[in-house]
């Protein structure tokens, strides 16, 4: 059968302006469904054409753009068949029985599972895989699971842990769960997790640093340009080889797959570490092999502070003896709310987020950040969160190839109780709101209140915005009085008049033109402006991160996605920026853009949006952005409809760039790298990536997944 195929379409990201298309045509698009469709493709590559695979379009970089064909391993569009089974010909029948022994023999310190998978199998689609238990066949069974053949094979009666048929999990993941699994890993994307929890209770556990989602990876099958196909592992003195040669080789090796020399094994951990994060350069990933850990629970915890009182502590990362790293999970409730944690916390804080309010207060003295942090917890019989984030199976699901799951990547983020932060709550007001921008009207009423209750007193009813927003608290704002009347009107105005259909952005640009007149001659109008601005970012703020705390399955804390948003993500431009935590650079960029914002604030923009770090652990991966002992990652992100937020974002790109700050950039996100730039950052790792590169592309004669993006940043043999 021919591979489905689109000509002249149009072509988009998620993330991009929903009124228009990227691209409104591109001159091909391809849907392939099989390692042969795959192999066909590149095997019959055009000469002057190139091609270039995409994921999930989550991406915000050019990494994933074409020259000429699109190879959609998930059609975004949910009509063509996606490339997202869950495999069992290597995993198990090609597993080496000294790994299997190794699995069982570290099971007590540090139990996991592999899973082998396609390449667009989506992240919410795996976990809610991961999460069912998984059937023991018979033993005389045609195709039996890893967990069978371990409960067949290992002798039961040494007191040993054969028990794998799981649940599984990640053992980290990004803030979201909609991407393909290789489209993340291939970028670099990651959480925030610092310090990995022990795989197993029994026994003293072993903590060591958490590394990328890339960093699960041990094994990678890559079809390249021309057609011939890699089977590409890591090795290690720490586990025995993961596959069998002559297994590996009568699978991949016949002519369904080309024949006997169109396949090659690579066990040369530079070549794997080279196609790790490659940005699509090395080919197309048709599957990889991860390895996942039993499932957990986790608790959250979340703080709103100043950002300027917490900021000299993150430099203190070696011993990591701040609270900002080293956080005991057992805290005094928060009124008026059960106590949390309901189950035993496995060890250490391994997650620390530190969202920060880039609008000032007090006087542009002061912003807000809201503090995260995490911990892993024993899984409770019935864990909250799985309901509400997978649901129940639906069966076989032809399109996406895989078990589909009734609210798995279809439903809201895990809202917990307000009282019991142990059980599941309603869908909070925010989440809901972003379905449209209603929330938006919620907070100016909160602030139309506090300013009307301010005005009619005269300024000595001062409510908790106003007071946060002050230095002084109310008696600095009396001379404001009158200009607040004007405003408040306006506002009410305002109120009146929006859409709820109307995105998020759009509404905060009409606000910010209305309030925000640098033009306007009167100095305590534009003082009074400025004021009203920061009140309603004071209140979307507090919105978005008020003191929390809950506990819940992995996934339910870990991907914190809202998958029928509609309003708070669309339209987006956002940068992520990479730093050694303990460089002074790294404050010294936020300072900048706090800085940055204070002044376009006072000349009528503004940016909405945030600025957000988060902390890990190295990354093997030759060009991953986690190259320190904890890396730092600033992820700055705006709504591009308000005019401000990407001049913020600009200013952000630039001063990244500029070799005295030495920022790392994000390959899935904004990336505006030059080739000397990334020569400059990555030195020896990017010359041990072009001799990979150099293998695989016959020297770069075979050029046929070079983009303008490669070439631009320099991801060639060169």
């Amino acid at each position: 059968m021919p591979i489905d195929e689109q000509n002249l379409a149009p072509w988009t990201r998620k993330h991009d302006d929903p009124r228009s298309n990227l691209f409104d045509q591109v001159a091909k698009i391809v849907y392939p469904n099989s390692l042969e469709e795959l192999i066909t493709l590149c095997q019959n590559r055009p000469p002057d054409q190139r091609f270039k695979a995409a994921g999930s379009h989550w991406a915000l970089s050019a990494s994933a753009i074409s020259d000429h064909t699109f190879i959609e391993t998930n059609d975004p569009g949910n009509v063509h068949r996606a490339m997202g089974r869950t495999l069992t010909n290597v995993i198990p029948a090609c597993i080496t029985s000294t790994y299997v022994q190794h699995m069982v023999d570290s099971a007590q310190t540090q139990k996991s599972y592999l899973v082998h998978v396609e390449a667009g199998k989506r992240i919410y689609q795996l976990y809610a895989e991961l999460d069912q238990k998984i059937a023991i066949p018979d033993p005389d069974a045609d195709n039996p699971t890893l967990a069978g053949i371990i409960s067949r094979d290992i002798d039961h009666n040494d007191g040993r842990d054969v028990d794998f048929s799981g649940p599984w999990a990640f053992s980290t993941l990004g803030g979201a769960g909609g991407q393909t699994i290789v489209g993340a890993i291939n970028t670099g994307t990651h959480g925030g997790d610092f310090a990995r929890a022990p795989y197993a209770f029994s026994g003293r556990p072993v903590i060591f640093n958490q590394s990328p989602i890339a960093d699960s990876v041990l094994a990678i099958h890559l079809v390249a340009d021309g057609g011939k196909h890699y089977w590409i592992e890591a090795v290690s003195e720490a586990y025995p080889q993961l596959t069998d040669d002559d297994k590996l080789n009568a699978i991949f090796r016949s002519d369904q797959y080309g024949g006997h020399d169109n396949f090659e094994i690579i066990r040369d951990n530079n070549m794997f570490d080279a196609v790790l994060v490659s940005a699509g350069r090395f080919g197309v990933i048709y599957s990889v092999i991860l390895q996942v850990v039993p499932q957990y629970s986790m608790l959250q915890r979340r703080r709103k502070i100043v950002w300027q009182d917490i900021k000299h502590q993150i430099k203190e990362t070696k011993d990591r003896n701040s609270t900002l790293y080293k956080d005991s999970p057992s805290q005094p409730p928060l009124p008026d709310q059960d106590p949390v944690p309901t189950t035993s916390a496995q060890d250490n804080q391994r997650f620390l987020q530190i969202v920060i309010c880039l609008t000032p207060h007090h006087n542009f003295q002061r912003n807000w950040a809201g503090v995260t942090k995490r911990w892993n917890l024993e899984l409770p019989d019935i864990p909250q969160g799985r309901k509400e984030r997978v649901g129940e199976p639906r069966g076989f699901n032809e399109r996406i190839q895989g078990f589909d799951f009734t609210k798995a990547g279809a439903n809201y983020p895990y809202t917990p109780n307000e009282r019991q932060p142990q059980m599941a709550g309603d869908v909070s007001f925010l989440h809901r709101a972003c379905s449209n921008a209603s929330f938006v009207k919620a907070v100016l009423d909160k602030a139309i209140n506090e300013i009307e209750e301010f005005i009619q007193t005269n300024g000595v009813a001062v409510g908790a915005g106003i007071a946060a927003i002050a230095s002084t608290g109310g008696a600095g704002l009396l001379a404001l009085i009158p200009a607040l009347a004007i405003l408040l009107l306006i506002l009410r105005e305002l109120l009146e008049h929006f859409n709820d259909d109307t995105r998020l952005g759009e509404v905060m640009e009409t606000i910010k033109n209305r309030v925000l007149e640098p033009e306007n001659p009167d100095p305590l109008r534009r003082a009074a402006g400025v004021f009203v601005w920061q009140l309603i970012a004071d209140k979307i703020f507090d919105s978005m991160q008020s003191d929390q705390d809950f506990e819940a399955i992995s996934y339910a804390v870990l991907d914190q996605k809202n998958y029928l948003d509609r309003s708070c993500e669309v339209n987006v431009d956002s940068v992520e920026v990479s730093f050694d935590a303990v460089d002074d650079r790294l404050i010294a960029f936020i300072d900048a853009l706090i800085a940055f914002e204070i002044a376009q604030e006072l000349n009528g923009k503004a940016f909405v949006g945030y600025a957000s770090l988060r902390f890990m652990g190295r990354s093997r991966a030759l060009l991953g952005m986690q190259k320190f002992e904890t890396t730092c990652a600033v992820e700055v992100a705006g709504l591009k409809d308000v005019s401000g937020s990407q001049d913020l974002v600009d200013y952000a790109v630039k001063l990244a760039l500029n070799p005295n700050i030495n920022g790392l950039l994000h390959w899935g996100q904004r990336n505006d790298y030059k080739r000397r730039d990334v020569e400059f950052r990555y030195g020896a790792d990017l010359i041990t990536w072009r001799a990979a590169l150099a293998r695989i592309t016959k020297n770069g004669q075979l050029d046929g997944f070079s983009s303008e993006f490669t070439r631009r940043t320099g991801l060639e043999v060169v």
